[in-house]
């Protein structure tokens, strides 16, 4: 039998954000802010990349390069709803990973243990 080994766990993880499917959830945010969500959702589907990963997978996917216009998206109102529209991306997203997280949870308890 052989020895086990120390594993240097304070190295940087080989993990890196890919990006994600957009997908059906629920945003919540105050009235004034969800007056922008139709707007934050047409961007983030005119951004997102169709079929990223083929059909197999399909989906709208959004990659950093694309998140990051989607972020830019305040800087295009004015000043004084530019706040609104940024409580509205970052809702959008915040449900968007959520929404991930939740599928992804849901997977892993429905597949069978080997």
């Amino acid at each position: 039998m052989k020895a086990a080994q120390a594993v240097d766990i304070s190295a940087e993880p080989d993990v890196i954000f890919l990006g994600f499917a957009l997908s059906d959830c629920v945003v919540e945010i105050d009235k004034q802010t969800a007056r922008y969500l139709r707007a934050v959702h047409r961007t983030a589907l005119e951004l997102a990349i169709p079929n990223r990963f083929g059909i197999e997978v399909g989906g709208f996917w959004l990659m950093p390069e694309q998140l990051a216009q989607l972020r830019r998206l305040p800087e295009c109102y004015p000043v004084n709803e530019s706040s609104s529209v940024r409580r509205a991306v970052n809702a959008y997203v915040l449900a968007q990973s959520q929404e991930l997280h939740t599928w992804n949870l849901s997977s892993i308890e429905e597949s069978p243990l080997e």
